[in-house]
């Protein structure tokens, strides 16, 4: 049996979330909107499905390719978007062949495709629409194709009029998708269970707790209800999830934050005591269901978007940099003098100290990878950061560090980086000056340095390196600067 798949709407009722994207590729429980679809399909049998396209149409041939993942075949063809379904299949070039099945791939159903499938068979009517539990499906049996009950597909048909007699009512549920709100709850039933037969990615960690894989996350998040959290995801230990939450791929949370019957989609960094309730997160936006505010977060220490990590060609250019590393020698030159003094009078011992840290010059390993190398930082044993961390300069003329990047580390440091969202931080350079370097005191623990690197590298821009060289002019002028 042919199928047809519509995946056309253009999906303006669930602005932001499909400004950059269709409501197909829309996340859902950890899977796509239209891959619970097509599992749905394999599980009837069917191996192969023509999907009509309108919006964002290479994202989802990109995204979905020709099937195989599956175990399908996929074909496409375009359409204007959320046009009249009959009005689209007489314009296929190739008709499907009757009987053939006709669905919605942009909405979500419960895993009953056997079931209307078994009852169709016997029903002796040209077209067999479904109903789940009295809702409009947006799936039928058609034998032919010029039946106007094919209106019953088109997006804008909520709820079909024709004879219970000429329908298939079973027991399943369908989620329009139709609003933010919906999208929400939708969401948040999916991971409950009360879509059922959905096959949810991941494995059970705890009692409600779902993680994929390479995600860190501990029971103990869970203080209450269900959570189902994606692959590549770092959730600080102190976080606390209740009541319904999903959380996409690549999400980074941090300490003390708590989210309560919430979505977050993937790629979003939530920052330390960050209350969400009632939300959808995505990167920056915070779309409040209670009120359907939508929000744009400014403050990427609150809420940001860790979409753009490929930030290590984006640096200003080597050769700039070390030139400002002389600039910035010959005008530091008298507080190395007051760094010597100091050094003399507060250590009986030593006064200076090296370190090895990882750089930004690379050398190719015996594999032929190019890796970081590493390079001698000195330190004066001194208690003003300003003065301690002078000797680092000669490494920005050395090229070993960038003026601005993210904090220096050890190589012993960067190898235990194994998770994904940790080596997210990699992708910025290292530098003498720094988000990390000047928000955070030396005592910060290790895993709020790197969660801030992490931030950092997904944000990476000339403006944002601007703006910190800015700030930490500012910096000098204050007492934390010169105490300590």
């Amino acid at each position: 049996m042919d199928v047809i798949i519509f995946a056309d709407r253009k999906g303006q009722e669930l602005l932001p979330l499909t400004d950059q994207t269709c409501v197909p590729l829309l996340p859902l429980a950890g899977k796509l909107i239209i891959e619970h679809t097509l599992e749905d399909l394999v599980d009837a049998g069917f191996r192969q499905a023509h999907i009509i396209l309108s919006p964002f149409a290479e994202q989802v041939k990109q995204a979905l390719g020709n099937g195989k993942r599956w175990g399908m075949t996929l074909s496409y063809s375009t359409s204007r978007g959320e046009g009249s379904a009959l009005a689209e299949l007489r314009r296929l070039k190739q008709q499907p062949k009757t009987p053939f099945l006709v669905m919605r791939g942009d909405v979500v159903r419960s895993r009953s495709l056997k079931d209307f499938l078994l009852q169709a068979e016997t029903a002796d009517i040209p077209v067999v629409p479904a109903l789940f539990n009295g809702a409009n499906a947006y799936l039928l049996v058609c034998r032919n194709v010029l039946e106007p009950l094919l209106h019953c597909l088109d997006w804008t048909v909520a709820s079909p009029t024709f004879a219970a007699s000429h329908a298939i009512d079973i027991n399943g549920c369908v989620a329009r998708l139709d609003s933010l709100a919906a999208f929400h709850q939708a969401n948040l039933d999916a991971a409950a269970g009360r879509i059922a037969g959905l096959l949810i990615p991941g494995r059970q960690a705890a009692v409600g707790l779902t993680l994929g894989r390479n995600t860190t996350a501990n029971p103990q998040n869970l203080t209450q209800g269900i959570a189902l959290i994606g692959s590549n995801c770092h959730l600080h230990p102190t976080v606390a999830l209740s009541g319904e939450v999903v959380i996409g791929d690549n999400v980074i949370i941090g300490s003390q934050a708590s989210l309560e019957s919430t979505v977050v989609l993937p790629h979003s960094y939530i920052g330390e005591l960050v209350d969400l309730r009632n939300a959808i997160v995505r990167g920056n936006d915070l779309i409040r269901i209670d009120t359907l505010a939508i929000l744009k977060i400014s403050d990427t220490v609150l809420l940001d978007d860790l979409k753009n990590t490929g930030v290590l060609n984006k640096d200003l250019e080597a050769t700039i940099n070390r030139l400002a590393g002389v600039l910035l020698l010959l005008l530091s030159l008298p507080l190395w003098l007051l760094a010597l003094v100091l050094a003399l009078s507060q250590n009986r011992g030593k006064m200076y100290s090296v370190q090895i840290l990882r750089g930004n010059k690379r050398l190719m390993d015996d594999l032929g990878v190019l890796q970081r190398t590493a390079f001698k930082a000195g330190e004066w044993q001194v208690k003003p950061p300003v003065l301690r961390y002078l000797p680092r300069i000669l490494a920005v003329i050395s090229g070993d560090l960038r003026l601005v990047g993210s904090l220096p580390v050890s190589l012993a440091a960067a190898e235990k980086r194994r998770d994904q969202w940790e080596k997210l931080a990699d992708q910025a350079p290292a530098g003498l000056l720094g988000p990390t370097q000047l928000n955070l005191p030396i005592a910060a623990s290790d895993e709020e340095k790197l969660l801030s690197d992490c931030v950092y590298a997904a944000n990476y821009s000339g403006k944002a390196n601007a703006l910190c060289l800015l700030q930490s002019l500012q910096a000098l002028m204050t007492r934390k600067a010169w105490v300590g």
